[in-house]
């Protein structure tokens, strides 16, 4: 199949756990995947790698236009990188937090904004990683969870003020997976008994089980659901 009748998927964070997992994932059920990373880093399984840096407008849309270049459009943008920064939010300096805020949330909204006039002419799907953690209270994690909060709710918005031209906005928001982001914390035996029992379902998410919830809301069968967040967390948003 010519690579332009295949629907295309350009995935941010690419070379990260979840990153890889979605890219493996999208490309194994017939995508073909640009991966975007800051270093231009791919899994095997992306058709192409562009380089991207969330801090800047011009990056995203450079990195929107040679993922067209590359495959002839966009159908789906998942926005998945981000970044995380662990404290004490009376102790946490300033800088650290613009950084966290900068890469989340100001660069999921710069991506959507470079995307859209791509999606615009036939529609499609952006789905946007969030977490539990934009949902509920975690100490020790203001930072995050006000990123991922802005971005379910930004989800919301554009998918009211995009509807109109068939582009569909939805959001993934696990609870912890293991990653690179999380080897901090998941040698740490006393903080992963404390998170694990507050999952109800009692254990960590793994990277393949957000990859497949992304994919399904990119999917037909998703084609009337637009605006949500899909918690794939065990419960822990229930509670």
């Amino acid at each position: 199949m010519p690579e332009n009748e295949q629907p295309v998927a350009l995935v941010t964070g690419a070379s990260g756990g979840i990153g890889t997992a979605l890219c493996d994932d999208l490309a194994a059920h017939g995508y073909l995947v640009v991966a975007a990373d800051i270093g231009g880093a791919a899994p095997a399984s992306a058709k192409h790698a562009v380089e991207l840096d969330l801090r800047s407008g011009d990056s995203c849309r450079a990195a929107v236009a040679e993922a067209v270049s590359h495959a002839g459009t966009v159908d789906l943008l998942v926005n998945n990188a981000g970044i995380n920064a662990r404290g004490a939010t009376e102790t946490m300096p300033e800088e650290v937090w613009h950084d966290v805020v900068e890469i989340n949330l100001n660069g999921t909204f710069r991506m959507c904004q470079a995307v859209h006039p791509v999606l615009s002419v036939d529609g499609g799907n952006v789905v946007n990683i969030a977490s539990t953690g934009g949902l509920v209270a975690i100490a020790g994690s203001a930072m995050y969870g006000v990123t991922k909060a802005g971005i379910i709710q930004l989800t919301k918005i554009l998918s009211l003020e995009w509807a109109g031209a068939r582009i569909r906005v939805n959001a993934v928001a696990p609870t912890i997976v293991p990653s690179p982001m999380t080897a901090d914390v998941l040698e740490n035996e006393t903080y992963m008994a404390a998170k694990l029992a507050s999952i109800p379902l009692g254990r960590a998410v793994r990277p393949e089980e957000v990859a497949a919830a992304v994919r399904w809301l990119a999917s037909p069968d998703a084609a009337m659901v637009t605006g949500h967040t899909v918690c794939v967390d065990g419960g822990v948003s229930v509670l």
